[in-house]
């Protein structure tokens, strides 16, 4: 029996970085954590500043485009934490995350050169980034254990008052 091999998706852009050997790879991993963090349950900021905080290797380094990559990453962290409206990651301010050489996304440049966001323009990547986080409505998730507590809680008040309304009967009808 053949067994299917195991997919992790990355759970930060450190992640996306680690795992990515060609440009082609890390437009793939991108895309994986973007669908973890729309998908994955990501929906408070203290979640998605964590998913931001750690500094991705560089990965100028290690490949073609890399620079490319690097200034994506730092354009794309910073860009995500002003949208949440999260404190940006101190990693984006390196002033080497800068594409070399103008980078667009697609052919379409006139467009692209109004459209792209500043984070992006800076960086010399131009693109129409992604929203993947929107905030969770509503009050914030509980443990079990903290719904147990509160369910018994809401209980015990609630026998509280049944004594109480029990108790005041019983005078009522003793004063008849």
């Amino acid at each position: 029996m053949k067994t299917s091999p195991i997919i992790v998706r990355p759970r930060s852009l450190a992640d996306v970085a680690r795992a990515s050997d060609s440009l082609t790879a890390f437009g793939m991993n991108l895309r994986d954590w973007q669908h973890a963090i729309q998908r994955g349950g990501v929906h408070s900021r203290p979640e998605l500043q964590r998913r931001l905080m750690d500094a991705p290797p560089r990965c100028v380094e290690r490949f073609a485009g890399g620079d490319v990559a690097d200034a994506y990453l730092a354009a794309y962290a910073e860009w995500l934490a002003d949208d949440a409206g999260i404190d940006r990651p101190d990693w984006t301010r390196d002033p080497k995350r800068v594409a070399s050489d103008p980078w667009f996304a697609t052919p379409l440049r006139g467009h692209l050169l109004v459209s792209t966001p500043a984070s992006f323009r800076q960086r010399n990547v131009f693109t129409t980034p992604q929203t993947v986080f929107s905030p969770a409505r509503g009050r914030p998730k509980v443990s079990l254990d903290q719904k147990r507590v509160k369910a018994r809680l809401r209980q015990k008040m609630y026998r509280q008052r049944i004594r109480a309304l029990v108790e005041k009967a019983r005078q009522m009808s003793c004063e008849d």
